[in-house]
């Protein structure tokens, strides 16, 4: 599963970086996305019944499991309210991202 992650965790970078980023909702009006709306993007392999919200239950696993690994590398259980920082910026979020599959990759 790790590899998985690591795989799910860089296509939701990818996202962000074609797509771009916001706070405050999972798909902006302008498609931009937060992390958890990258996520789950990536993990439904763009096929959410609501884009940019939580994958219908056939990718649920792996959304969660994304989701747990980027927690473990901010050191937050908020992924939300960590995107939603008034300081922080699309780089951080994007290099997080990076660095949870970095360790999903590492633990596999």
């Amino acid at each position: 599963m790790s590899a998985q992650v690591a795989a799910d965790l860089r296509a939701a970078a990818g996202v962000l970086r074609r797509d771009g980023w916001t706070r405050f909702t999972a798909l902006s009006d302008d498609g931009c996305r937060c992390a958890t709306g990258a996520i789950a993007f990536a993990t439904s392999d763009g096929a959410t019944s609501r884009p940019g919200r939580v994958p219908d239950d056939g990718h649920w696993d792996r959304w969660t499991a994304a989701c747990d690994a980027l927690r473990a590398q901010i050191g937050d259980d908020g992924i939300a309210d960590w995107n939603d920082t008034s300081d922080r910026t699309a780089d951080e979020v994007i290099a997080a991202l990076e660095a949870a599959a970095d360790a999903a990759e590492r633990a596999s």
